[in-house]
């Protein structure tokens, strides 16, 4: 009953916040309605902004007020390493993030008077701290990407440029050819170069855009093999090697973390199992008429 009230409770601060939105901003619900039928539905961000993003849409401005322009700054170069999934922006962040906390707060605030604390606290710091976690994990998932993928590309890379053509004729070339998160850098890297900005800029911003440490070689070797003038395709074979070097030591210092953690899930697994084995053995010893665990 408590959690069927809760929902019920949810729902209707749900359209509470809605009719308000539309009220606030001189729209009407015809309006609305025949606009969403005209335009292609965009999928909002996350498990839950289909949902969130649209009660969001009247806090988002104060969140976005509370925000510095530091942390516009850094959340935006969040959003970039993540690689913008969904074409999230910051005001898009803010209306998901302030749905959520709506949308999930109202649950907790109910739970927390109805003495369910526990359940109360966990659902206002999820509603929290959703959006940050799903956009964390993109931004994680994307960087491992980038990292898996570089070997291969600096050898395809590399053998483009040996065939002749230059070298931004061989990225646009081989991006074209591994689509992915590094092929998309690399476009945008390239697109930034067409519309005015220098190499070194270009590649400084690819750089900035991402936290992974193998891009970030790969960019400063480009770099020095651009101003000392050394043959590129030397430059990218040698790059490609020392990127599997890394990326092999990298999963084997992987494997070495992971494998004190398994020995300890192993070890709460298997020693109540025993330890019921045991005592169940000794039971059954004492009462089979035998006087002990073996019928002595």
């Amino acid at each position: 009953m408590p959690l069927a009230l809760a929902l019920a409770a949810a729902l209707f601060t749900a359209l509470f916040v809605w009719g308000l939105h539309l009220k606030v901003s001189g729209q009407q619900v015809n309006e609305e309605l025949a606009a969403i039928a005209k335009k292609p539905r965009k999928k909002g961000f996350g498990p839950l902004g289909d949902i969130a993003e649209p009660l969001g849409g009247l806090l988002a401005p104060l969140l976005l007020r509370t925000m510095s322009p530091a942390a516009r700054g850094r959340l935006n170069r969040r959003i970039e390493r993540a690689g913008r999934p969904y074409g999230l922006t910051v005001e898009q962040y803010a209306r998901n993030k302030a749905g959520t906390l709506v949308l999930l707060g109202s649950i907790g605030v109910i739970m927390l008077l109805s003495d369910h604390l526990f359940i109360g606290a966990a659902l206002l710091l999820f509603g929290w701290f959703q959006t940050d976690v799903v956009l964390w994990n993109l931004s994680q998932e994307r960087q491992q990407e980038l990292q898996k993928g570089l070997p291969d590309f600096l050898d395809v890379l590399a053998v483009t440029v040996t065939a002749g053509l230059s070298f931004r004729q061989a990225v646009a070339r081989v991006a074209e050819s591994m689509p992915g998160a590094l092929s998309d850098e690399m476009t945008t890297t390239l697109r930034q170069m067409e519309v005015g900005t220098p190499f070194r800029q270009a590649f400084e911003d690819l750089r900035s855009r991402n936290n992974s440490e193998q891009l970030a070689s790969f960019v400063t070797a480009i770099l020095q093999a651009e101003e000392l003038g050394a043959p590129l395709a030397g430059a990218l074979a040698d790059i490609s090697v020392d990127m599997r070097r890394e990326s092999s030591q990298l999963a084997r210092r992987k494997a070495q973390r992971a494998e004190p953690k398994i020995t300890i899930v192993t070890t709460f697994m298997m020693v109540p199992g025993m330890l019921l084995l045991i005592m169940g053995a000794l039971y059954f010893g004492l009462n089979s008429g035998g006087g002990g665990l073996l019928g002595q």
